[in-house]
């Protein structure tokens, strides 16, 4: 099933604004795995890029840079809109649960990201092991359990879980 045409064309337009700012950036969230297949239909685009790009990325949409922080998650970000869509940009997202803190992992995620074409633009898709591997860290099971019964995602990747879990250090050490 293929995302729906909002989706699409907000995808499109992110993919322009931020090639024209020169800011590299992953796709996230439910858009992100709307492209990979799953049967989500986004209600915002999640986008992810280094700390350092969130004030481009966000004059690219309009927007302005804050620090936010709660529920465990602690980032810079910016919310704008694009194409009729809600357009979310995070950076330098740090996540902390009850026995771990997951630094930002935005160079891995980029590493690992999936690539997938829309209407001759490459997205790179951010790796749905991510969000395994941060709802792990802040011991969210309803949230495992939710990402376990998604259809239409490509098979996990162990070693990106590995590799990404191997960056996580203690809370008790700090």
């Amino acid at each position: 099933m293929p995302p729906p045409p909002r989706t699409l064309a907000a995808v499109c337009a992110v993919a322009d604004r931020l090639g024209a700012a020169g800011v590299p950036w992953v796709l996230g969230g439910s858009a992100g795995r709307a492209l990979l297949g799953s049967p989500a239909r986004p209600g915002d685009i999640d986008l992810e890029v280094a700390e350092a790009d969130v004030p481009r990325a966000a004059a690219a949409f309009g927007a302005e840079a804050a620090r936010s922080s709660g529920g465990g998650r602690s980032s810079l970000r910016a919310a704008g809109a694009v194409a009729g869509m809600a357009v979310d940009v995070t950076g330098g997202l740090v996540v902390e649960g009850p026995e771990l803190r997951l630094p930002d992992g935005f160079a891995l995620q980029r590493a690992w990201a999936l690539p997938v074409t829309v209407a001759g633009r490459v997205v790179a898709v951010a790796p749905p092991e991510e969000a395994l591997v941060r709802r792990l860290v802040q011991g969210d099971r309803e949230g495992l359990a939710r990402l376990a019964a998604l259809p239409g995602l490509p098979p996990l990747r162990a070693a990106y879980v590995a590799e990404r879990l191997r960056s996580a250090s203690s809370t008790a050490a700090r």
